[in-house]
């Protein structure tokens, strides 16, 4: 019998063109997506009589809007959706956060996930308000199968930096496939960023078509994670008297973006839904939803 080798991942390819996007028209506004995933499976050894597969086991989803008013004497506002496994969601902050908009969204789809936010000055110096779409898929890969995970995504931020205004924007995507063990894994980050202490940017833009892989060499059946990250978080931020850029630190953003971070452990179940759904043959793909 073979000897069972370590799962190994590959990046098959990352094409990153630069999108562009109109200037925001008041205030600020982020966006953050991942669509048109597909799976699909590459034989390693195709000359054993055995094709390449996997198992769908589960695919839950978390849907997060937030906003911070508290230096405004407002609240900390948070809604939280969990769409059913595998169905379209959408979690929209209430009006009765105060000002700035956010949306966080699924269709269903494997891989499917959109953040939306957008704020002006009347949000309140040091407050913030964002959004964050994350879905996790766990299947079962066959032995000596090569799994494929492609599609698109963008990451948006976008100002106006008239006298008086002062915003920090951060958009980020993210992909990741790890083995059961958490032992072997491959990450891919994009993000597209507007720093308070640069306060010439006013937009920056990112739309990629990306390919990952992660193979299972081995003789046994591999339990595998699928993770799909947007998020989008606007901050405003304090100008000096004469209108310029205030030197202080980021503001606790990036505290907000690990939390959620954390968070998503909690996702990691490993039930199988009812009605397992098996796939195989080269160019499988996942272009619309599977339901329970």
């Amino acid at each position: 019998m073979k000897t069972v080798l370590p799962a190994v991942l590959l990046t098959l390819a990352a094409l990153t063109t630069t999108l562009a996007a109109p200037s925001a028209q008041a205030g600020a506004d982020g966006a953050s997506r991942i669509e048109n995933v597909a799976l699909g499976v590459i034989d390693l050894t195709p000359g054993d009589g055995s094709g390449p597969s996997y198992t769908l086991n589960y695919g839950d989803s978390r849907l997060l809007t937030y906003s911070n008013t508290l230096n405004n004497g407002g609240n900390y506002t948070q809604l939280s959706v969990y769409p059913a496994p595998f169905s379209a969601g959408q979690a929209v902050l209430p009006a009765s956060a105060g000002p700035g908009t956010a949306v966080a969204g699924t269709t269903g789809a494997v891989g499917n996930v959109a953040a939306t936010a957008a704020a002006a000055m009347s949000l309140g110096i040091g407050n913030y308000v964002g959004a964050e779409g994350y879905q996790q898929v766990g299947l079962t890969l066959a032995p000596h199968t090569l799994l494929t995970v492609g599609g698109d995504l963008l990451t948006q931020a976008r100002r106006t930096m008239e006298a008086g205004e002062n915003y920090a924007v951060f958009s980020w995507a993210s992909i990741d496939i790890t083995d059961a063990e958490g032992t072997t894994s491959t990450t891919l980050n994009r993000e597209s960023a507007l720093r308070w202490d640069d306060p010439y940017a006013t937009e920056a833009a990112r739309q990629e078509r990306f390919l990952l892989a992660f193979a299972n060499p081995g003789d046994y059946e591999l339990f595998v994670t699928l993770s799909f990250l947007a998020y989008t978080d606007i901050t405003v931020n304090p100008v000096n008297a004469g209108g310029g850029v205030a030197p202080v630190p980021e503001p606790e953003t990036w505290a907000t973006l690990l939390a959620g971070l954390l968070l998503t452990g909690s996702l990691a179940r490993r039930h199988p839904l009812r009605g397992q759904c098996r796939h195989s043959d080269t160019a499988s793909s996942l272009n619309s939803p599977a339901r329970v």
